[in-house]
């Protein structure tokens, strides 16, 4: 799909409609069981992955796509520009841009903001290594307040543009830490010294490419608990006011919601760039899971959060994409597109078109029945969540972003989404019997669909699921027959 053959918008789509791989790997068809987390290929399968991703989001109407790991994981060196260097990773990637350039689909530059990609650099230049709250070298993050670190961070930043037209920049300051030195968070506090990184470095970013969408994404500023109500607490008072001050800098404050928004709805309108979300719920796909071991479709869940975030002021989101071999990712991005581009559209009517569009069924009946399955599948999962489950076990508000396995790690994860705090005895029961009943309608439906073998990928992705669900179930002595 062309940027002249792009899908409609309503007049009240989302602004900006941004794809998130998260790391290029994440969209990987193929698993790398052995990978320690995040994957650094940049392989033939690497490209296979992208390329598919994009075909799905160019038709389903995104404008960009943001990928960490584009050329480093954790480890840029002093020089910088030795990064680049790799012939074979530049080819792959060169690739990449002129299939999204094709596509109508612009890359974002993912940032890590003093942390992410500096390891090697505080390690060969001690000087600009940040403090952890101990006063100890901290083992991530660069010190904010050291004009040589802002010279590590600008030289990346005109690199990067050197070598590719971007189209945004995602600035992404705390996932690993911050430097917590009397000159930093010490003098500005955790908000306020991320909130002061994020405008400097968009200044500088706007000051030599005006046009390139800037966003960030709050991660880590504010701790992962529950209030009294069983909510992630809102900012307030100084945080919030240093957020709308970093609002005049950015085009989007892109608070995704992993455990939980960090601003309350009514403070939205006072934000003077657009602000943003990751659509409420995501599962998000280790390079290490087998592509077809898991089918978690939530169409119904990611439009009426779409739904109800537009209806609050959100223009913008940052959905988490993954592997498009597995139908419940290829389904779920699509829906997501739709609705992003038309919010107002019945998710039903959104997740048949989906269906007519990759598996081109031979009759309405099987288009329809068909998306049954993907509804009954989602809620016999979802629905079976318990929102007092993740407050009381783990002391947080319900997903939001929920990890299927351990993010770290050299061996396959165990099916740690079909235990508690997702699922306990009564609700694995129910699943079982959700799998089973999907299972034989989707016998029923072989043959009457141009799917491109996506019902087959169902089949065993269901069948696959089921055999670790009834595992878990056996290892708990819960009756599964």
């Amino acid at each position: 799909m062309t940027s002249e053959t792009r899908r409609a918008q309503s007049q009240d789509a989302f602004q900006y409609r941004i794809a998130f791989g998260c790391w290029i790997n994440d969209m990987r068809n193929s698993a790398l069981p052995l990978q320690q987390w995040p994957a650094p290929q940049c392989d033939e399968h690497t490209v296979e992955g992208v390329l598919r991703t994009l075909d799905v989001i160019s038709e389903a109407g995104y404008q960009f796509l943001d990928t960490f790991g584009l050329y480093a994981t954790g480890e840029y060196p002093p020089d910088i520009v030795s990064a680049f260097q790799d012939e074979e990773r530049n080819r792959n990637l060169d690739t990449l841009f002129r299939a999204a350039e094709d596509r109508g689909i612009r890359i974002s530059l993912p940032l890590g903001l003093m942390t992410w990609g500096y390891d090697r650099i505080i390690a060969e230049d001690p000087t600009v290594r940040g403090v952890d709250g101990e006063g100890n070298p901290h083992a991530h993050a660069m010190c904010g307040a050291k004009e040589k670190s802002w010279s590590y961070v600008e030289k990346l930043i005109d690199t990067m543009f050197a070598r590719h037209s971007f189209g945004a920049v995602h600035l992404e300051s705390a996932d690993l830490g911050y430097c917590m030195c009397p000159e930093c968070t010490g003098q500005y506090g955790v908000v306020g010294y991320n909130a002061r990184l994020n405008a400097r470095a968009a200044d500088y970013i706007k000051s030599k490419h005006p046009d390139v969408v800037v966003y960030t994404c709050p991660i880590s500023w504010a701790p992962f608990t529950v209030d009294e109500n069983g909510r992630q607490p809102k900012l307030s008072g100084d945080d919030r006011d240093h957020i709308i001050e970093l609002s005049r800098h950015i085009d989007i404050f892109m608070d995704q919601g992993h455990r939980g928004r960090l601003l309350a709805w009514e403070d939205v309108p006072q934000l003077e760039c657009a602000y943003g979300t990751s659509g409420g719920l995501w599962v998000y796909h280790g390079s290490r899971q087998d592509r077809l071991s898991y089918f978690l479709p939530y169409p119904l869940r990611a439009a009426n959060h779409l739904k109800d975030h537009h209806a609050h002021g959100t223009r913008a989101c940052l959905y988490y994409q993954g592997p498009m071999v597995n139908p419940a990712v290829e389904i779920n991005s699509a829906v997501a597109g739709y609705m992003m581009c038309d919010p107002g559209r019945d998710p039903r009517e959104a997740l048949e078109e989906a269906i007519e569009v990759h598996y081109r069924p031979h009759s309405a009946e099987v288009r329809q029945r068909l998306a049954d399955v993907f509804l009954s599948v989602e809620e016999a999962y979802f629905g079976q969540w318990r929102e007092e489950s993740f407050n009381e076990q783990q002391n947080l508000e319900m997903p939001g972003e929920f990890i299927m396995g351990n993010l770290f790690g050299t061996q396959p994860d165990a099916a740690t989404f079909l235990a508690e705090p997702y699922l306990e005895a009564p609700e694995r029961a129910v699943f079982s019997a959700g799998i089973k009943a999907a299972l034989a309608e989707l016998a029923t439906l072989s043959g009457q669909a141009e799917d491109g073998g996506r019902i087959e990928r169902m089949t065993r992705a269901l069948a696959v699921m089921h055999h670790l669900l009834t595992t878990v179930m056996m290892a708990r002595g819960e009756a599964w027959c």
